[in-house]
Order: structure tokens, then C-alpha cells, then sequence
């Protein structure tokens, strides 16, 4: 989980290729007749759409599914960080959740078979982000996080997109996570990253031109930068003439180490015009090398885009995803009073309320809700950091919660899936950056929340009611 999620109202949401869609005028289509016949995915055998033996996505009777490589619709109720071992405290340096599994089971894979079987029992038929894919494979779909981006989270720092150096070695990474489970039935899907920075957020101030500006002068982000200031204003000359700079060449303004804030913080139209312009171009950029290389290694398994927040990150970011990926991915929390507003002056990202509506006008693709999650004080955590979530009561408000999140993703025919952040409980010292909180369906004993764990039980048993097929042609 990441410190600054999203506060998600869903509206509206999106696709893949138009290849795979069926599109059916909604009068002409009826309710899947029946009781549910679940597979071992978790995947409604009532319904046979085409089989190509790995995951997908497909539109039908203008509802989104994912399709298994069997081809029965599928939802990805998901959990994210499901392994055995649980955060390190740090402080200690101790895994509490580790020192449980150690001694209730002799291996990993004697845990798996036991937590696999709860996750199914559930209907959480997906292990998400940070996940041990090889454990959780035998049970339920996986869907990895390759952390392309080369990026620091805690501090927000992200490699130069424009330096053929971090192309090559977005595509070595690739060669070694990816194309080995290139012909993997199991895998559901890649994230691209997480919660990377593309401009003002909780880690920092700065757009995401000021940062590359502030790159070397032999960086070719750097350069870019530059360039996109040149385009916008119109000259070198008048790029100079806005910094009150002496008159200057394209070259001494990549040498150029100061003077930039002038111009580089949307202080002006021009300003804001050259932010804006370098900020698409450089999205336009990380996705089409990630999603290019991604590809070339592995044409079989769905995109699932980065796993972003939605009030920091500004629609050119999600415009170039939809352009790449097949699915669009966020993560979506309930701030306290106030914290997306903030968020949304601070980044000019996207308004939870219509984000996706507004997205839905350009680009028919359908989403997952990668990450989120409630806490509640009576199971004894601190859930002090961040202080931006709200502290339930009790784990009868924590399952009510997740229920009211849940049902209007299911019923939207957008949303794919959802993932719950997390498998157990945080350390209760806190982890590497504080976080302490009740995020777990699972404490640090391996016992469930029971309240939880049945309400997901309920909720995650709905998704098939909304199973519709195109109806029969009148004889």
C-alpha cells in the first residue's frame, strides 16, 4: 500500500482491442439463466466466450470481463502481498507474520496450500501486487508488478524516460521476469509500476519538467526539457528572455543549472503550456518503451497498466496509458475530510467524482481497482501512519465498509477487478517507512477476521449476477 492512494467515487471507466470486444445493444441481451458453476479459477462455466489459454478482457452486452484461458468471464477479486512471511518491523528488523508461519507449517508451500484454499473458499480468486507468484500459481491467477520505472517510491525519484540507458534496461528486465512466464495460463497479468511520481505529490513539489531540468546537461531528459521549452515559447531567445536570462543558445540552456523556476512552475500560460507539453510527451515515452518491450517478450498476457493515483495523476498520464495498456489500474482508498481535495490542488490530478467519466469519452478500457483497503482500532494496531485514512470502530464497520466500496465497482460493468491491500496485518512497531495499520484479512497469528473474510465471502459472490448474454435471435 502507498501513502497517497486514491479516493475513488467510480463513474465511469474503460478497454482493450476492438478485436476482442463484442458489443451488444443492451434490449438485446438476458441474464445468464441458473445457479453459478464456478471452475477452479473461480471463473462461471455457465457462459463459453473464445478460448485463446491465457487471460483477457472482453466486452460484452456492454459489460467488461476478464475472460480465463479456458474462456468463462472471470472477476480478479484480488489480495495483494499474499506470501508467507508478512512486512519486516523498522525497527526490530523482525517479521512477526514470518515467525508464525515458521512454526504452524514445514515449508512455504505447506502455507500456500492452506492460505490458497481460504483465498478460494472467499471467492478471492487473484494474488496481486508483491505477491510470491510461485506460491500463489497452484491456487489463483497472479498478476506481478515488474517496477519498470526504476523508481525510488519513498522519495519519488524516477529514472530519465529519455535516456536510451533506461530503455535498455527496462528491456533486460523484462527478459528476466517476463519472458520466462510468457506461456503461463497462471499469470494474469503485468503491472507495469507503482505509484510512481509524475509531478507534485507527497514526496515533492516539483513538475515533472522542473525535475529534468534540473538533470545533468549530458542527460537527455535534460535535453528534452529544454526542447519542450523551445517548441512552446517559440525560440531559445524567448526562452531566455523569460528567465531574464542573458541571450542564450539551445546549448547553453542545457548547461544552464539555475534561473528555471521562473518559467518551469506554471507561472504563466506559456508555463503551463511547456509543463503540460513535456509531461505528455514523456508518458507518451515511459509507455510505449515499457509496453513495446513487454510485448516483444510476451504477446500472450493482458497490460495491466500502473497501479496509480487518481487526485495526483494528471489525465495526459492516463490519455498515453489508454493508448498502451489494456487495462487502467488504480488504487483507490477513503481519505479523511479534505485529503483529496488537497491532493488534487497540489497535482492537478483527476476528481474521483468524474475522472473516469471524463476518461470514458476517449478511451473504452476497462479498469482494476489494484489496491485498497480499510482499518479498524479493535483489532489492536496502532494504525497511527499515515493519518490520512479514517480508523473504523470495530471489524463489523471495517466489513460494512469494504461492502459499500465493493458493490457499486461490481455493478459498474467497468471494473475487472479488485484488489485488497493486504494479506496480514502490518508489524506493530511499523514498517520500513511507519505504516502500522489493520490492513490484513489475516493477523499476525494466521487467524481471519471473520467478519471481513464473510462479508468478502457475500459480496464477492455477486459479481456473477450481473452475468449477461446476448439473447437468442426470434425464430
Amino acid at each position: 500500500m502507498r501513502i497517497l492512494p486514491l479516493l475513488l467515487t467510480l463513474t465511469a471507466c474503460t478497454g482493450t482491442t476492438e478485436t476482442d470486444t463484442v458489443v451488444q445493444p443492451e434490449s438485446a441481451c438476458v441474464a445468464v439463466a441458473g445457479e453459478p458453476e464456478l471452475d477452479a479459477r473461480g471463473a462461471d462455466t455457465r457462459v463459453t466466450l473464445a478460448a485463446t489459454g491465457f487471460f483477457r478482457t472482453e466486452k460484452v452486452c456492454e459489460r467488461w470481463w476478464m475472460v480465463t484461458p479456458e474462456g468463462h468471464p472471470f472477476f480478479s477479486s484480488g489480495i495483494n502481498s499474499f506470501h508467507p512471511n508478512g512486512s519486516t518491523g523498522g525497527v526490530t528488523g523482525v517479521r512477526p507474520y514470518q515467525q508464525t508461519t515458521q512454526a504452524l507449517y514445514e515449508t512455504d508451500a505447506d502455507w500456500a496450500n492452506v492460505a490458497g484454499t481460504r483465498l478460494l473458499s472467499w471467492n478471492i480468486t487473484t494474488a496481486g501486487s508483491w505477491s510470491r507468484a510461485d506460491l500463489a500459481a497452484p491456487h489463483v491467477a497472479v498478476a506481478i508488478n515488474l517496477s519498470l520505472a526504476d523508481a525510488d517510491w519513498l522519495e519519488g525519484d524516477v529514472a530519465d524516460y529519455w535516456d536510451p540507458d533506461w530503455q535498455a534496461t527496462v528491456e533486460q528486465s523484462v527478459a528476466q521476469t517476463v519472458l520466462p512466464l510468457a506461456n503461463d495460463p497462471a499469470v494474469l497479468g503485468w503491472f507495469l509500476d507503482n505509484e510512481i511520481s509524475w509531478g507534485p505529490d507527497w514526496r515533492g513539489s516539483e513538475t515533472l519538467l522542473q525535475r529534468s531540468l534540473g538533470l545533468s546537461e549530458t542527460s537527455p531528459g535534460k535535453a528534452k526539457a529544454v526542447d519542450t521549452l523551445i517548441d512552446v515559447y517559440g525560440s531559445a531567445q524567448a526562452v531566455s528572455d523569460a528567465i531574464s536570462a542573458p541571450p542564450s543558445t539551445r546549448d547553453e540552456l542545457i548547461a544552464r543549472t539555475a534561473g528555471w523556476q521562473s518559467l518551469a512552475g506554471g507561472s504563466s500560460i506559456q508555463a503551463d503550456d511547456a509543463t503540460t507539453a513535456f509531461l505528455t510527451s514523456t508518458a507518451e515515452r515511459y509507455y510505449s518503451v515499457t509496453t513495446a518491450a513487454i510485448r516483444a517478450a510476451d504477446p500472450n498476457h493482458l497490460i495491466l497498466g500502473n497501479r496509480e493515483v487518481a487526485p495526483m495523476t494528471r489525465m495526459e498520464v492516463h490519455n498515453a496509458a489508454a493508448r498502451h495498456v489494456d487495462v487502467i489500474s488504480m488504487n483507490a482508498y477513503t481519505f479523511r475530510p479534505g485529503i483529496t481535495e488537497a491532493a488534487m490542488r497540489m497535482s492537478g490530478g483527476l476528481d474521483p467524482a468524474d475522472a473516469f467519466a471524463e476518461l470514458a469519452e476517449n478511451h473504452d478500457i476497462p479498469l482494476l481497482i489494484s489496491e485498497f483497503g480499510f482499518r479498524a482500532d479493535d483489532a489492536g494496531m496502532p494504525n497511527s501512519w499515515p493519518p490520512i485514512y479514517p480508523n473504523l470502530d470495530t471489524q463489523t464497520d471495517r466489513a460494512d465498509a469494504f461492502e459499500a466500496a465493493a458493490l457499486p465497482w461490481i455493478a459498474s460493468g467497468r471494473v475487472v477487478g479488485m484488489h485488497w491491500f493486504q494479506w496480514v496485518d502490518q508489524p506493530h512497531e511499523g514498517r520500513f517507512d511507519g505504516e502500522d495499520n489493520n490492513w490484513g484479512l489475516v493477523n499476525h497469528a494466521d487467524e481471519p477476521y471473520e467478519e471481513l473474510t464473510d462479508r468478502m465471502t457475500q459480496v464477492y459472490s455477486g459479481w456473477w449476477d450481473h452475468l449477461q448474454v446476448p439473447a437468442e435471435p426470434a425464430e
